[in-house]
């Protein structure tokens, strides 16, 4: 059983809460969502992302797909070094085009592992993203990497 002075305590840290909920809610500002004018603004924050991963130009190939008669969708395909971190790049991609309100599908292909991400804004893919393993590359500094006793399922 509780005692009296118990209930009071309990009464008391209740109604702090409220009252800094209440001065919270009235002067925090909401967060107010990035607009997406094109699909140019998509094209930019994926040039960031690979530029913040160091991955070079020459690693990037990029296609435009002709879905209708007003819609092109953009293919990128990246070859990145073998030991490279695909989910870290799909995670960064999705911090940055998450205020864009653009939501980033990804699944891996086995047994290549290779990554095929689909952008979707308004429930329509509006851009693609291969990343395949290469053999040949090796690891940029500054290149996030699947660490050594990690499973690549767990990661990739």
């Amino acid at each position: 059983m509780q005692t009296e002075s118990q209930r009071k305590f309990i009464v008391l840290l209740l109604a702090l809460s409220c009252i800094i909920s209440i001065y919270l809610f009235i002067n925090t500002n909401p967060v107010s969502p990035k607009k997406l004018t094109d699909g140019a603004q998509i094209d930019s924050l994926i040039s960031m992302s690979l530029e913040e991963f160091n991955i070079e130009s020459s690693q990037v190939r990029r296609r435009n797909i002709q879905v209708d008669s007003v819609f092109t969708r953009s293919v990128y395909n990246i070859r990145v070094a073998p030991n490279f971190s695909k989910t870290t790049l799909h995670y960064t991609l999705q911090q940055e085009l998450w205020p864009y309100n653009v939501k980033p599908a990804a699944q891996i292909r086995f047994p290549e592992k290779d990554l095929r991400m689909h952008l979707l804004y308004n429930d329509q893919i509006y851009r693609t993203i291969i990343v395949s393993e290469d053999q040949e590359l090796t690891l940029q500094r500054n290149q996030p990497e699947i660490l050594p006793g990690q499973d690549s399922h767990e990661v990739d």
